[in-house]
C-alpha cells in the first residue's frame, strides 16, 4: 500500500512493475473508495532499478479528501492535439499548435495499487508539554 501525504511538497515513491521495459512516463489513475471520485496524476520516472520506477509526486497533485484510493498504473506519453477534438475556442487557445496536446494513457494497465492519502482534511492536533514532568496532553480540533 502506498502512503502519500498531500501536505508534503514531494512524495518520493518506488513503483514495482512486472516489466523491465524502458518506461519513462507513467499515469496514475485514482479512484476514491468512498465516493468513487477520480482523476489522474502524472508520474515522471527519475530512476529505474530493475523492476522499480522511482520518482516523486507533488503533494498539490494529490486528490482531496484524505482516505483510501485505488490507483491504476498506466504507461503514458504526450498525445498531440486533434483539430476536431480540442474543446477550446480558437481565440482562447493559448498554445503553439505544433506543440499542443495532453499527457495521456498509451498502454494497457500495468498494475493496481491501494493507497492511503492523508494531509488534506485530517483533524489538527496540539500537544501541550508540562515543564516539570514532561507529560503530554493532546487536544483534538474537529
Amino acid at each position: 500500500m502506498l502512503k502519500l501525504d498531500k501536505s508534503k511538497a514531494v512524495n518520493n515513491i518506488a513503483l514495482h512493475l512486472d516489466t523491465t521495459a524502458s518506461i519513462d512516463d507513467i499515469i496514475l489513475v485514482y479512484s476514491q473508495s468512498y465516493d468513487l471520485s477520480n482523476g489522474t496524476i502524472d508520474f515522471v520516472v527519475a530512476e529505474t532499478k530493475g523492476k522499480y520506477r522511482i520518482g516523486g509526486i507533488s503533494g498539490s497533485a494529490l486528490p482531496s479528501p484524505s482516505g483510501q484510493y485505488n490507483i491504476d498504473v498506466y504507461e503514458g506519453s504526450e498525445q498531440p492535439a486533434v483539430w476536431s477534438q480540442v474543446a477550446t475556442a480558437w481565440d482562447a487557445y493559448n498554445e503553439v499548435w505544433s506543440t499542443a496536446g495532453e499527457f495521456g494513457i498509451t498502454g494497457s494497465l500495468l498494475r493496481t495499487i491501494r493507497a492511503f492519502i492523508s494531509g488534506s482534511n485530517d483533524s489538527s492536533f496540539t500537544d501541550y508539554i508540562s515543564p516539570n514532568e514532561l507529560g503530554t496532553y493532546t487536544t483534538y480540533n474537529g
